[in-house]
């Protein structure tokens, strides 16, 4: 029978929270009960994430099950009554102000339907013979102006100098903007302080005591990586099995460290280096100080975390109901899914009405309430 390191398997092994207990009469220190503080906060952001998450993974679930069937179907919908118009501008003889009016409205239901789905070759041709600019130039030019919108924007608000010539637009290119966006910041704020620096010793020694701290947190954290690694280590591992194991809560570590993830580091080190609790009680209140900094690091980013998570790329469709408590989102959807049936509906009036021959004097009503909207910037409630 395969050893195993644990009676389960790690990854759905029930960790018990991190906390000091009082022994005795005496009570525990500031720095203690600190310390139980934000580990339990962490806790519960890390649980209150994995939920959020859960929810988004829902709400995206019946979002593309039922959502996005339905868009497909009303934006080709529009490319066909669109077609349906121009095929009725062909047969039909309109003034000079409804055929400007017929064109703005097929260039309307191509646009708003390009925007739910790519166009086909055909459909993008469709668009071009009535367009002043080809499609493919008009999404060039609409990116190019999006990221030079974005570039003045992080210039003016944050002094950051973005260039988007080669932005990747994948999931993984916008996580490395948002990282190089990050850095960027930092080393903007950094450089901002140092032009309003004072240069009293009294400020030196403010800024050279906060430099030690950090340097302190960081080796603190260090060690307690090197401890476990050196146990973990699956080179004095002979056992397969173990050796396997062991090699994938190396991994684990690895991340936590990379991370600066002190909750999971000191679990960790409480399974492998240290067997109880007790290694808690016995830290130093300097060391506690250290890992209450480190900790409450670690709160604030867990926390902006879940507060941005409905923000993410891979929740961008739902993110208009992320926010929500779960049951009123999806009845958000549900109302969403009404109303894309309803104007699926009109849809199919609209092209069987102007499908008849003698259907122009509809045609020329429909198409300048269109061009009447579009003036108001909106477009009709039932398209």
């Amino acid at each position: 029978m395969q050893q195993t390191l644990f009676g389960d398997d790690f990854s759905e092994k029930k960790e018990k929270g991190l906390k000091i207990v009082a022994k005795g009469q005496k009570p525990l220190s500031k720095n203690q009960q600190l310390f139980n503080k934000l580990t339990k906060r962490i806790e519960n952001l890390e649980k209150e994430t994995v939920k959020e998450e859960e929810k988004l993974t829902r709400l995206l679930k019946m979002h593309s099950k039922e959502i996005i069937p339905l868009q497909e179907k009303v934006a080709n919908a529009r490319i066909k009554l669109a077609m349906t118009l121009e095929k009725a501008a062909e047969v039909n003889k309109f003034s000079k102000k409804q055929s400007e009016n017929i064109r703005e409205t097929i260039l309307t239901l191509c646009d708003d339907a390009f925007t739910d789905m790519e166009p086909s070759p055909e459909q993008e041709a469709f668009y071009d013979k009535w367009a002043d600019v080809p499609y493919q130039e008009e999404i060039e030019q609409v990116k190019t102006e999006t990221k030079e919108m974005f570039s003045d924007f992080m210039s003016e608000m944050f002094g950051l100098d973005i260039d988007l010539t080669d932005f990747d637009e994948s999931q993984e290119g916008f996580a490395r903007f948002q990282e190089k966006i990050k850095e960027q910041f930092e080393q903007t704020q950094t450089q901002q302080r140092q032009k309003q620096r004072k240069k009293g010793k009294k400020r030196q020694a403010i800024e050279e005591e906060k430099q030690a701290e950090a340097e302190i947190k960081n080796k603190s954290i260090r060690s307690v990586y090197i401890a476990l690694a050196k146990v973990l280590h699956p080179d004095t591992e002979p056992d397969p099995g173990l050796k396997a194991e062991k090699e994938e809560i190396l991994k684990r570590v690895t991340v936590a460290y990379e991370q600066k993830d002190l909750i999971t580091l000191l679990k960790l080190e409480m399974e492998w280096v240290h067997q109880t609790s007790e290694h808690l009680e016995k830290l130093t209140e300097d060391k506690l100080k250290v890992y209450v900094s480190a900790l409450k690091q670690q709160a604030t980013e867990l926390e902006r975390e879940k507060r941005n998570l409905a923000y993410h790329p891979q929740y961008e469709a739902v993110s208009p109901y992320g926010h929500y408590p779960e049951n009123y989102a999806f009845t958000k959807i549900r109302s969403e899914i009404t109303e894309l049936k309803s104007i699926f509906d009109n849809l199919l009036h609209f092209i069987r009405a102007f499908e008849n021959p003698n259907a122009k004097k509809e045609i020329t009503a429909f198409v300048n309430d269109v061009s009447k909207q579009n003036k108001q910037t909106n477009f009709p409630d039932y398209l």
